[in-house]
């Protein structure tokens, strides 16, 4: 796990803003895949950011309909299944980012070594 947690520290905190990241990670699929390691590598390298921005997006609208609420208990409902959702997305990229990092390990292709 700590190769995951080094992606996100370094790939995301350390790469500039988040348009940058996304669109020079989106620019290099165009470039095509020379190797497995590159296609592996690429699906990584866009699948950590892009999530992490939809689950931050995703958080900010539930906690805006939960302050606006008012107290009504369907839109608290609605607020509370959005920010569950939001989590349980975040959290299916990054354990599907682990275990394509623990395959590419095990298939020796040495991905982020």
């Amino acid at each position: 796990m700590s190769v995951l947690g080094d992606l996100l520290i370094n790939k995301t905190y350390a790469a500039g803003t988040l348009s940058d990241t996304l669109s020079e990670k989106v620019s290099s699929l165009n470039e095509g895949f020379t190797s497995k390691e590159d296609f592996v590598q690429k699906i990584v390298d866009l699948a950590v950011p892009l999530s992490i921005a939809c689950a931050v997006i995703l958080l900010g609208y539930g906690g805006y309909l939960l302050i606006s609420s008012q107290g009504s208990p369907d839109k608290l409902q609605e607020a509370r299944s959005v920010i569950t959702n939001a989590i349980i997305g975040l959290l299916v990229v990054l354990l599907c980012v682990a275990i394509l990092l623990l395959i590419s390990r095990s298939l020796q292709l040495n991905i982020y070594e």
